[in-house]
């Protein structure tokens, strides 16, 4: 499938239940000579009964999966106006194809309109009830994500036929495509309440000004549309991550007289995140910081959450601080000059969060992963929002790790030890596959679904993973112990016992580390 970056030549209205999207589209439609497409029409004919009665019967999951088929029909109209069902947008997939089809237009109604107007219509929405203002705001800001992503916000309280003129009169979007726009809580004392999280393709006209610190390796073609007036280009990988290049990157500051307000923009990888991070929250007492994550690993995972550090010789991240970004932009286009083994060493953390909470995402990864290594962005781009998702909902709930956040650490116990054991010279991706099945291993010796470690085996094998590795045992025990999850002097482990639910234990003894071990030892 050929990359998305210029959207086509239809039109897309998206919005909450109620808000026009058929009355405004079809008056497009007919200025435009255009046909229109109504999804909730087109699954109607498809399930044999309206979209309401539907979901009250079969519930939304399964209506989900067959409102994806609707939405392909939809698309596979040229040029066609299309109304798209309030939900539909939810999944990456619906999402991709429709911002693929052309420009999107949001229309926005206030949640006391929208109860009125659902009140005042025959066909009820079982999913809604009972209407109310916070029931429909509720909804409004689990989606405000996907409709804050659209080209277009155009205020539906007016009349249909002036917001159909102001659509047509408006109808051109930015090179950019955004495809998701999401303000998150920033639990930080110091700075703005929330920041803002931004993906998309050509994202890079999202930037903000600044100055930035940049992987070297980044083609100037990625980083010449940057607007920071200053820049400090430096070598990524783990190997890099000390206090010497954190110095360096302080002393830059300081000869650039950067103000306290001045954002510092870290452009790369995860290492860059880190180097960068740690120095905006040391420099000045703090830097506003935004993270421009450029691969699968930081855009699924280190980007997230605002935990910045450096490498000691023996204890991996263990100089640092919790300081969160203003701002996160990732741009799947970034990730097409990587080569697939950096793609693949990303993937893992993917893999990890199906793991602790996502079994959609697990199939996702288990259908269409290793395409999306490759050539399938569409489903690249699903994996990799579904990844940051849910990293963002575990950081809401516990922004400074005192309990869930711990979930997002299955596999990095053994595979930070892996990666100080092989003197950062094994991918971190690499050394998280291996701590996910050594924890697995464990888990299935505890009584956890057998299917997990057989299918997380025929998952990595099939992505490329190795499942084993030689190395020195008692090196990685002795790092074990600079784990900075450890209290008490007991080791935490995470462990997978089914798809989609972990547990937290601190009880695993010689024995089952003994054998864990043994399971991905060459």
């Amino acid at each position: 499938m050929a990359p998305m970056s210029e959207a086509g030549s239809g039109i897309v209205l998206v919005g909450m239940p109620a808000s026009g999207k058929s009355t405004v589209g079809r008056l497009v439609a007919e200025r435009l000579g255009r046909p229109f497409v109504d999804t909730d029409e087109l699954l109607a004919g498809t399930l044999g009964m309206p979209v309401p009665d539907y979901l009250e019967r079969h519930g939304e999951p399964t209506f989900r999966e067959i409102e994806a088929q609707a939405v392909a029909e939809a698309c596979a109209v040229p040029g066609a106006v299309i109304g798209a069902g309030g939900g539909a947008v939810l999944d990456p997939l619906n999402r991709w194809a429709l911002w693929h089809h052309g420009v999107v237009a949001w229309l926005d109604v206030d949640p006391e309109l929208l109860v009125d107007r659902l009140e005042a219509d025959t066909v009820a929405r079982p999913t809604f009830l009972p209407y109310g203002p916070d029931r429909m705001s509720a909804v409004l800001a689990e989606r405000a994500f996907a409709y804050r992503a659209a080209d277009l916000r155009l205020d539906a309280t007016r009349e249909p036929g002036h917001l159909a003129d102001e659509l047509v009169a408006r109808r051109v979007h930015p090179r950019g495509r955004r495809l998701l726009d999401a303000d998150v809580p920033r639990a930080h004392p110091m700075g703005p309440d929330a920041s803002r999280v931004v993906m998309g393709v050509d994202m890079m006209g999202e930037v903000p000004d600044g100055v930035a610190v940049i992987d070297r390796r980044l083609p100037a073609s990625f980083t010449d549309t940057l607007g920071a007036r200053v820049r400090l280009l430096v070598t990524a990988g783990e190997r890099a991550k000390r206090m010497r290049q954190l110095e360096r990157i302080l002393e830059w500051l300081a000869g650039q007289r950067i103000e306290r307000d001045t954002p510092l923009i870290a452009v790369g990888g995860g290492t860059v995140g880190d180097l960068a991070g740690t120095a905006a929250a040391l420099y000045a007492r703090g830097l506003p910081l935004v993270q421009v994550a450029t691969t699968w690993l930081a855009q699924a995972d280190s980007a997230i959450g605002g935990k910045v550090a450096v490498d000691l010789r023996g204890a991996k991240n263990a100089v640092g601080a919790f300081w969160p970004p203003i701002a996160v932009i990732s741009d799947i286009a970034a990730l097409r000059s990587l080569p697939l083994r950096r793609r693949r060493d990303g993937m893992a953390e993917s893999i990890k969060s199906a793991l602790i909470g996502d079994p959609l995402l697990w199939r996702l990864l288990e259908e269409r992963g290793k395409a999306a290594l490759r050539s399938d962005e569409p489903a690249r781009y699903a994996i990799l929002e579904r990844s940051a998702r849910l990293k963002l909902g575990v950081c809401e709930r516990d922004p400074f790790e005192s309990g869930e956040r711990r979930t997002l650490n299955l596999g990095h116990t053994i595979g930070h030890a892996l990666e100080i054991e092989s003197r950062y010279r094994l991918p971190h991706g690499a050394a998280v596959a291996l701590g996910m099945r050594a924890a697995a291993a464990i888990a299935a010796a505890r009584g956890a679904d057998p299917n997990v470690l057989a299918r997380l085996d025929a998952l990595l094998d099939r992505l490329g993973f190795k499942l084993r590795r030689s190395f020195d045992a008692s090196v990685v025990r002795t790092a074990m112990l600079g784990d900075k999850k450890r209290r008490g002097g007991r080791q935490r482990w995470i462990l997978p016992m089914e798809i989609g639910r972990v547990v937290e234990v601190d009880d695993v003894t010689e024995v089952e580390l003994q054998r864990a071990l043994g399971a991905i030892c060459a």
